[in-house]
């Protein structure tokens, strides 16, 4: 099953170790106590103590402990809007000039 831990706060318990899988973008952010995260892939072990964050950014396990008791928050991952290359960009540029014509000169009626 699996739970949306977003818009909310968890308490963690020590020696109570919480999984989280495919984490890549998640922002861990500590709010009580002190935390202790382990992520796949990343040097080194993170302590967070409250108002600390951390941006996963391995793909793979990530292990979230409280040293004594904690509590913690998870903001979502940002998309980032698609990358376009210059290339591209280019191409479609030339694309919509197909569809839309903007005239060389506008006459815009004077007003007395």
């Amino acid at each position: 099953m699996g739970l949306d831990f977003f818009d909310s706060e968890l308490c963690l318990a020590e020696n109570t170790p919480i999984r989280l899988r495919s984490a890549k973008g998640v922002r861990v952010i500590c709010t009580a106590g002190r935390l202790w995260l382990t992520v796949e892939g990343e040097a080194g072990d993170i302590l967070l103590a409250p108002g600390d964050s951390h941006l996963i950014r391995g793909r793979g396990l990530a292990l979230l402990e409280a040293i004594g008791s904690g509590r913690a928050r998870f903001a979502r991952p940002v998309s980032r809007p698609a990358r376009l290359s210059a290339g591209r960009l280019a191409a479609l540029w030339r694309a919509s000039r197909d569809f839309v014509r903007i005239p060389n000169r506008v006459a815009l009626p004077l007003r007395a």
